[in-house]
């Protein structure tokens, strides 16, 4: 069972499938890669995510993506203290994002100062991504998130991330990822 971000135990959420087109199957492309618990695994995680958005001409994905990878990953090789890895796939709607670690302690939002330089990566997390949620297991967690389009993004009011500093934890999506 996982949680859904502050919105309790949820079934479902993000697997590696196969989308339905007409009559039979289409492949969904999707894409994994291990990185070592280090800072500079986070940078090779960005270019992980962008080499693979280039080569499925999806780069409308690539600001939100980047940003959302740099937060996961961070968080995945400073706080959980494992490799990490990272699970991309490109929904026709949306780019999956999935980084699993060998943590067991769940990401939380925490209290920090408007002059610190850190606690500001769920926020971002939340703003860039349809949803977001974590999976647990008895050997880690899976945060994974679903983004939008760049082009959806700029859509946004400016007001939309107003209030940043003051986040609550008040979820963006109204449900779970919706899969089993």
């Amino acid at each position: 069972m996982g949680m859904c971000h502050n919105l309790g135990p949820c079934s479902s959420r993000p697997l590696s499938r196969r989308e339905p087109s007409g009559p039979t199957l289409r492949d969904v492309p999707e894409v994994s890669r291990t990185f070592d618990a280090h800072a500079s695994s986070v940078r090779a995680a960005r270019h992980f995510l962008r080499g693979s958005l280039d080569e499925w001409d999806a780069v409308a994905f690539e600001t939100a993506g980047e940003q959302v990878i740099s937060e996961l990953a961070t968080n995945a090789a400073l706080h959980a203290h494992s490799e990490f890895t990272v699970h991309l796939r490109l929904d026709p709607d949306c780019l999956v994002v999935e980084v699993s670690d060998s943590s067991t302690v769940l990401p939380q939002q925490r209290e920090y100062s408007s002059t610190a330089t850190t606690g500001r990566g769920l926020t971002l997390v939340t703003a860039l991504s349809d949803e977001w949620g974590v999976q647990s297991s008895p050997t880690g967690k899976t945060v994974w998130c679903r983004i939008t389009s760049d082009r959806e993004l700029s859509l946004l009011p400016d007001d939309d991330l107003a209030g940043a500093d003051d986040w609550t934890g008040s979820p963006r999506s109204p449900g779970p990822a919706g899969r089993s």
